[in-house]
């Protein structure tokens, strides 16, 4: 379905071909972060998605570090990442108006994402059965912690709860310490990401059969970056757990000057690793009969070498010796990083309120034109434009702000 009023990527250099998705018009109904990620990474496809809030706005709009001085709900971190690359609008839909002026928007819409719970959007009137009764091409995504049938169907699971109950953190840390949970927010990405690429296959689908209603578990989504140790337990009948054997590759960490530096060294590669730390050469030479041995002699030089570089120093010259090799990086590394630079996958963008801020783009690229960076909208910033555009008078609107349906 190609939408050409309004299209935010209007001014695209038409001697390249489009982004993927551009054309499609998404309403993003989520949020704080499974939801609304997942559209903004349709958005970097392409697609025109319209961010829908409820009066408040979203609550991630509220999740600090926010940048001081500006305006409130304007300039949260994870909202101008979750949120970059949309058009938004408020829009009541506990309200019968904001429910009508929602469906008149979804007969235009190609896909609605949304991760309120299984009961919320049916609870409201606005199911699948009633979306695609006013569209019947219309793709809905659902994402919500367990699915939408099952007995956890209607429990609740915040990042840590999924994390564990998803059987990260059992594989993780040692085996003399409890678990640990990984930083960031990986049950809520990795659901998004399934979630946008499910929603893919059903455009896919859509243009042969119709519409189509995905469901998204985080729960299930979290099983499926380590779903090895299902396997591995069903014909084992046990796992190694947290911090046992698993064909260990000798990683280990080392202080650098800076900080810590990982240095990971097979068999066939030790006797590079020697001579690159000056051990001796008999110290990097195979030793069948007591390989843990000559790894402690050998990570006694690794870690005396270690402590007089920095931990990129470390990285590069182990690298060079064709010895695999990392460093602990945190988020200025990320933003200094030359490999980032050269592919220009860290963006700078304008904000109105946040001023300029760095947001990480796509982990992948392809040949054409890819939609500009645009800052995560203000809340309500595009609904005279939105709703002028789907036939909505200027009088109708300014009615409706006044009620409190839209704003």
């Amino acid at each position: 379905m190609a939408h050409p009023v309004g299209r935010p990527w209007d001014g695209i250099n038409m001697t390249t071909p489009p982004p993927p998705l551009n054309g499609l018009r998404i309403l993003d109904v989520g949020h704080e972060i499974g939801g609304p990620f997942c559209a903004r990474l349709l958005a970097r496809l392409g697609a025109d998605v319209i961010k829908i809030e409820p009066p408040l706005g979203d609550p991630v709009r509220r999740r600090p570090p926010f940048r001081p001085g500006a305006r409130a709900g304007e300039s949260g971190a994870l909202h101008l990442y979750v949120n970059e690359g949309k058009r938004g609008i408020v829009l009541d839909l506990a309200v019968p108006s904001g429910r009508a002026l929602f469906l008149r928007l979804v007969e235009d819409a190609d896909v609605v994402v949304e991760n309120l719970g299984p009961r919320v959007l049916p609870g409201l009137g606005l199911d699948f059965t009633l979306l695609q009764s006013v569209n019947p091409r219309v793709v809905l995504t659902s994402i919500s912690d367990y699915g939408d049938s099952g007995p956890y169907r209607d429990y609740h699971g915040g990042e840590l709860a999924l994390f564990a109950m998803g059987g990260h953190m059992y594989r993780s840390g040692t085996a003399d310490r409890p678990p640990i949970q990984m930083g960031g927010h990986p049950a809520q990405v990795l659901v998004a990401i399934n979630a946008a690429y499910a929603t893919l296959a059903a455009l896919r689908h859509q243009r042969q059969y119709g519409g189509q209603h995905v469901t998204c578990s985080v729960f299930e989504s979290q099983v499926t970056s380590h779903a090895q140790a299902m396997v591995e337990i069903s014909y084992y009948g046990a796992e190694t757990g947290a911090g046992l054997p698993r064909g260990a590759d000798g990683l280990r960490g080392v202080l650098a000057r800076d900080g810590l530096a990982m240095v990971s060294a097979q068999e066939q590669q030790m006797a590079r690793l020697a001579e690159l730390v000056g051990a001796p050469r008999e110290v990097g030479e195979a030793n069948p009969m007591d390989r843990g041995e000559q790894r402690r002699q050998l990570a006694a030089y690794v870690e005396q070498w270690a402590a007089g570089q920095t931990r990129r120093e470390v990285y590069e010259k182990s690298q060079r010796a064709h010895v695999p090799a990392s460093y602990v990086a945190d988020p200025a590394d990320l933003l200094s990083s030359p490999q980032y630079a050269a592919r220009g996958f860290i963006r700078e963008v304008e904000h109105p309120d946040a001023g300029r801020v760095s947001i990480p783009g796509l982990p992948f690229q392809w040949l054409g034109a890819e939609p500009p960076m645009r800052p995560a909208p203000r809340l309500g910033e595009h609904t005279v434009e939105v709703l002028e555009a789907v036939g909505i008078t200027r009088r109708a609107i300014t009615q409706l702000t006044g009620a409190g349906v839209v704003a």
